[in-house]
């Protein structure tokens, strides 16, 4: 993993507040410029272009009879009152109209600033002239039924600024996340324990940084894990080939004791023979359950095979029937809607289901009821196995199928290791199945689950 040209993440926040600031700027300064090319031609007014031309104008209407030959400037309009202030033409509104009326009579000021009034005294009138202190269109149509062109710019240049914010805050987050994407990635791959993939780089210093103690972390670990896991392969190895190696002598001390038992002996030599026989069944059981770890630890070779459902299913009951005479134990057995054949390894999964049945018939009291469903729904093959005992605790739900896990419960005088529910996941598994631990609502008893997708078994 090589190193690549970098910026401080110190340097990045600075070039978004410099773009932040330009940006802002811009939203700002373009529509200001606009504003000030439509009033250089001739689409809107100046601020003060109203007030400016009604001064100039003003000599001229107290010296001109005919009002009718002056043009009055953009945006201005008009009232004449005769001496006693009664009006004589106008084109102003109601409103306005009573505002002007006012000023002419007692000369008070407008309280909108917006809109000013000056009066112009001639020989038998008065002229009221109403102009605007703001911008204007020099479209009337448009004066009247748009808003000012200041306000308008105002709206323009707040909306500007927003835009300008969140295209360039997204457009920031963007690239940030693009950046953080390695570590994200990185950090996944470590959750999924998979240690074989590529680190990515950062322009950012400082994630490049950790980009790179990421790897080297990598690379560490996964020599410390080869190295374990070749060392425990190892250790598995000779396990295994330990426990095949005294299933020979064992065989032998068994078989000698056989021959011993037929010949002539007094009391005490058939007790001292019973002790041998019995602590050899007892080390069969050992080497049985030692030689189970290795292979759980492993992983089952499967012999995939495809298997006649119906002989498979009548071969468990009668497996199943036999286990549960022994405690007088009433066996509910039924099975629906199968597919003709099944692809698995016969031995193995049989295996699993007469585990569970063993845990059932364990915790279950003489003449209770064991009931085994096969069946199939929603495109996967369900095998219920269901007892009336007292059920998983909440440790036996949350803990029943790891390696060497024992309830206190039911187990005092049997011989339990905590494998044969972690074996039978192991197994189901492997048949990318899962093994569901639960209570029945209806029984109040232990109910397991097997479960494995029909697209893996046709």
């Amino acid at each position: 993993m090589g190193l690549r040209k970098t910026n401080s993440l110190k340097f990045a926040f600075w070039k978004f507040l410099i773009m932040l600031l330009a940006g802002l700027f811009c939203a700002v300064i373009i529509p200001f410029c606009l504003f000030i090319l439509s009033t250089t031609f001739g689409f809107t007014t100046s601020a003060n272009y109203s007030e400016l031309s009604v001064k100039e104008i003003t000599p001229i209407i107290a010296s001109t009879d005919d009002l009718s030959k002056i043009q009055l400037p953009t945006g201005c309009n008009y009232l004449i009152l005769d001496k006693k202030l009664q009006v004589i033409d106008t084109n102003l509104d109601s409103d306005d109209l009573k505002l002007a009326i006012n000023y002419a009579s007692t000369g008070a000021v407008n309280t909108d600033h917006n809109k000013q009034f000056t009066l112009i005294t001639r020989d038998n009138e008065y002229v009221v002239l109403q102009f605007y202190i703001n911008s204007t269109y020099t479209n009337p149509w448009l004066s009247k039924h748009f808003i000012s062109p200041e306000l308008l710019l105002c709206i323009i240049i707040i909306i500007n600024c927003i835009l300008v914010c969140i295209y360039l805050t997204t457009s920031f987050a963007k690239k940030l996340s693009l950046q953080l994407n390695p570590l994200f990635e990185a950090t996944t791959q470590f959750t999924n324990k998979d240690l074989d993939f590529e680190i990515g780089h950062s322009s950012i210093s400082e994630f490049e940084e950790l980009l790179i103690a990421f790897d080297e972390m990598k690379i560490s670990l996964n020599k410390s894990l080869k190295k374990q896991w070749l060392s425990q392969q190892v250790l598995k190895e000779q396990i295994g080939a330990l426990a095949h190696d005294l299933k020979t002598p064992l065989t032998v001390i068994m078989g000698n004791v056989d021959l011993i038992s037929d010949t002539n002996m007094n009391d005490e030599q058939k007790s001292y023979a019973k002790y041998i026989l019995d602590s050899s069944l007892q080390m069969k059981t050992y080497l049985k359950i030692l030689i189970d770890i290795t292979n759980t630890s492993s992983g089952y070779k499967l012999a995939l095979k495809s298997t006649n459902t119906q002989n498979f299913i009548k071969q468990i009951q009668s497996q199943i029937t036999a286990l549960c005479n022994i405690k007088h134990l009433q066996l509910d057995f039924t099975f629906t809607n199968m597919p003709l054949n099944i692809y698995c390894d016969e031995i193995l999964l049989q295996r699993s289901i007469m585990n569970i049945i063993s845990n059932a018939v364990d915790n279950s009291c003489n003449k209770d009821y064991i009931h085994v469903c096969f069946c199939t729904s929603d495109n996967d093959l369900l095998i219920n196995i269901t007892d009336h005992g007292k059920g998983f605790s909440y440790d036996d739900l949350n803990y029943g199928k790891q390696q060497f896990y024992m309830a206190n419960s039911s187990r005092d005088n049997k011989m339990h290791y905590g494998m044969g529910l972690y074996i039978a996941d192991c197994i189901v598994q492997q048949h990318n199945g899962q093994l569901i631990l639960e209570n029945s609502l209806i029984s109040k008893g232990a109910k397991v689950t097997i479960k494995i997708p029909l697209s893996t078994l046709c």
